[in-house]
């Protein structure tokens, strides 16, 4: 008795072609979580860079004008050097120029001291037409103007306000404004320097709103240094 092997039956032109659609269906809808998956990583990158460069911004301004001072002592002879602490307004809201001891030297016996000028101001940011950053400049030795020279530097991108308010413990007041050569800051028992700075910061966030960063500092000199016995003379 012979028996006859059964044909095998192979798969059709249309069922290929269905099971490719059916693969070419799941492979995109992979590709599409895939993609949004990606670009939700990329916003949240972006959304978490932009709130750390505030807040490290926020950070050193806060340190660094903690730390501002002014002082009587100078060559009567030739006067180089000038400590202050003063603001002024302008487009992108107050420019802040102080003398501090917050330089950190990075050179080996560099003929440097902890002592520096400092200045923090909103300009335009020059690498991105059309938009504003926090700038800071410092130069490390202290002349006898200290609003000018050193290195500039972006402290944030996407800054488009700067504003400090300053604390006057002996009128127990905030104040917009601050000059260190003024009257009021220069009698005996006057505060050269506020006992609190106020800063707040307007930024742009990644969606384009802008939002508002507040922080308060204390600052640990209030009085100018002087000599025992002697009593400063602001000219």
């Amino acid at each position: 008795m012979m028996i006859r092997a059964k044909a095998t039956r192979g798969f059709s032109l249309a069922e290929v072609l269905v099971a490719i659609s059916i693969l070419a269906l799941i492979v995109m809808l992979c590709y599409g979580v895939f993609a949004r998956v990606m670009d939700s990583r990329e916003r949240a990158e972006v959304i978490t860079r932009h709130y750390h460069e505030v807040r490290q911004a926020m950070l050193r301004m806060s340190h660094e004008i903690s730390m501002a001072y002014l002082s009587c002592f100078y060559d009567i002879t030739e006067r180089r050097t000038k400590t202050t602490f003063t603001t002024h307004r302008g487009a992108g809201g107050t420019r802040l120029d102080f003398t501090s001891f917050s330089h950190f030297r990075t050179k080996v016996d560099a003929n440097e001291s902890d002592q520096n000028e400092l200045s923090y101001f909103v300009e335009p940011d020059h690498a991105h037409p059309g938009k504003s950053a926090l700038m800071r400049r410092e130069q490390n030795r202290i002349d006898d103007d200290p609003a000018t020279g050193g290195r500039e530097q972006v402290l944030a991108e996407g800054v488009t306000d700067l504003k400090f308010s300053f604390y006057d413990a002996k009128q127990d007041r905030w104040d917009d404004e601050w000059d260190s050569a003024a009257t009021e800051h220069n009698g005996p028992g006057n505060p050269a320097l506020p006992l609190f700075v106020k800063i707040e910061l307007k930024a742009l966030a990644p969606n384009g709103k802008e939002e508002t960063f507040v922080t308060k500092t204390r600052l640990f000199m209030t009085k100018r240094f002087a000599g025992f016995g002697y009593q400063c003379v602001v000219e």
